[in-house]
This record gives C-alpha cells, structure tokens and sequence, in this order.
C-alpha cells in the first residue's frame, strides 16, 4: 500500500504546482487565469480549495464553497474535483471526499452536495458507495447550459 495523502488548503507558494491539475481536470485554460482563480477563492472566506498530495506531488484538487440552505443553515456545495492519479484515483478523491466533510462540520453545514458532471461515473460510483456521505448527496449529470439557447426565437 502506497503513502497516505496529506490533504491541506491551496497555499499560495502551491497555485503554479497545482496548475496542471486544473488544466487537465478542471478546465483552467491558462496559468495566469488559474492565479487568478486561486487567489479569488483564497479571498473568499466561503470558498476553498483543497490538495490531495502524495509523495510531494499534487495528486487531486477540489473546489468548494459555502451556500445558504433551503432548510436554513448552511450547505457545502463541491462543485468541482479532479484527480490525476494513475493507479488508485478513487483513494485521492476519497481523501479529498473526507476533507469535505471536516470542512462541513467545522463550519457548521447541514450537508455535502457533490455536483458531478454526468461524464463522471467513476466518481459518480465512488460517492454513492461509500459512507462518507452520511449528512450530503450527490448531484449528477449536471451541464452548463445557456439560457439564451432555451429562449425561444421571436
């Protein structure tokens, strides 16, 4: 059995090391547009972003952020999470999947909501067959889509 993952928040001196990650997982486009993402969730005391690494390297990255709760309260709304891992992606993404949780019991959420998109059945698998997610739910199969592309023509 390999190392553990350390999970920790992004630092700063971590952006440049984590970019490939983002690129390649999360669709960054380019370094200076993803230091400029990082930097904006750094600021944000209602957002994150968490590091799986593993042997020095940065094996999976997550992006959070803190919503209000239909039910009232707080939610923890991950709404991205990349791994590039060869052999066990799904060990960094449980690692990152736990740091969640922490993350939403330390800041008083009722629950987890993983938005996956619908092109990730690995993980999609992953979270609906483990316990972690005693207090959250998984959305998939959402899609960014444009509203002005619904809006009939007149």
């Amino acid at each position: 059995m390999g190392t553990a993952y350390q999970v920790s928040p992004l630092k700063a001196a971590r952006v440049d090391a984590a970019f490939p990650l983002a690129q390649a997982c999360l669709g960054a486009p380019d370094l200076a547009t993803w230091r400029a993402t990082a930097a904006r969730f750094a600021a944000d005391a209602g957002s994150g972003l968490i590091v799986a690494e593993r042997e020095g390297y940065i094996r999976g990255l997550a992006a959070y952020s803190l919503v209000p709760a239909i039910s009232g309260g707080r939610e923890l709304v991950v709404h991205a999470l990349g791994v590039l891992e060869l052999l066990f992606p799904e060990r960094a993404a449980l690692a990152l999947a736990d740091a969640m949780r922490a993350v939403a019991r330390a800041q008083d959420c009722a629950e987890i909501v993983f938005a996956v998109p619908d092109d990730s059945a690995w993980l999609t698998a992953l979270l609906s067959d483990h316990a972690w997610h005693e207090a959250g739910r998984v959305m998939v199969g959402h899609r960014a889509v444009t509203i002005e592309g619904k809006r009939p023509r007149l």
